[in-house]
């Protein structure tokens, strides 16, 4: 039986919403390695990989040769995913970043993509059939493909944003890139967006690469609110008014 909310069609494994799907995912899928290769400044020169390694517990894995563990460790069940898809990527992790920030893409830009992932009552086989025309029209790796359907297979497909985010987060201590994120009330100017830099870079462990991210709140009034990895430096007015109001408010000795 079949929810309500979801419509007959899509229950079916029907011709008409894999075609719409693959339309609309195709058409985000076609310029996909040129795009993420720039967003996620990975030289074009790293190349493939390969599958295999036990995933969560009383889940289909799927084969290949098993890779080092990542520096970064997640115990949830999709850091577990994101950690066998990791290991198996052997001599091509590159590449299987740059499909997976794709897929990450093509569920931000595509509501027929995100409606595929995200529904229940889509059959498998349908799901499978589309992710595989998707995958080889994007040139992605045959190890992508081979996880994809593992989600599948288990149902967990509908976490596959929280898959990609952590195998972002092991991508990144393995390549020693470091994200800092910049929040400040107004747009800070291109001189003071320097500056900040290369104060974070002075913090940064010796050999890290720094990426740069910059976000404006007005709900900060001012300062600067700075996170970089897992550590967060709030100088912001808003927090400096708080703590001095807290002060303000404790009895006197």
């Amino acid at each position: 039986r079949v929810a309500p909310s979801v419509p007959l069609s899509l229950t079916l494994g029907s011709t008409p919403l894999l075609v719409a799907v693959m339309r609309a995912a195709l058409r985000i899928a076609q310029p996909l390695t040129a795009r993420v290769a720039a967003r996620s400044m990975v030289p074009m020169a790293f190349r493939h990989a390969a599958p295999c390694v036990a995933m969560a517990p009383g889940a289909r894995g799927f084969a290949a040769a098993v890779g080092p563990k990542p520096k970064h460790e997640d115990g949830t069940l999709q850091g577990r995913y994101a950690t066998a898809l990791f290991m198996a990527s052997g001599g091509k992790l590159d590449k299987v970043y740059q499909d997976m920030c794709g897929l990450r893409s093509m569920l931000e830009e595509s509501k027929d993509f995100k409606l595929l992932i995200e529904t229940p009552g889509v059959d498998p086989t349908t799901k499978v059939k589309t992710l595989e025309a998707i995958c080889m029209k994007a040139g992605a790796e045959a190890s992508v493909v081979n996880f994809l359907k593992v989600l599948v297979e288990n149902k967990r497909i509908k976490m596959l944003g929280r898959v990609i985010d952590l195998f972002e987060v092991f991508y990144r201590a393995e390549k020693g890139l470091v994200l800092c994120k910049i929040t400040s009330a107004t747009p800070l100017s291109s001189g003071e967006q320097g500056q900040v830099k290369q104060a974070m870079e002075q913090r940064a462990a010796k050999g890290s690469t720094i990426i740069m991210e910059y976000d404006t709140k007005p709900a900060i009034l001012g300062g600067l609110v700075v996170k970089m990895g897992d550590a967060v430096f709030d100088n912001s007015v808003a927090t400096r008014l708080e703590r001095l109001q807290t002060q303000l408010l404790q009895p006197l000795s």
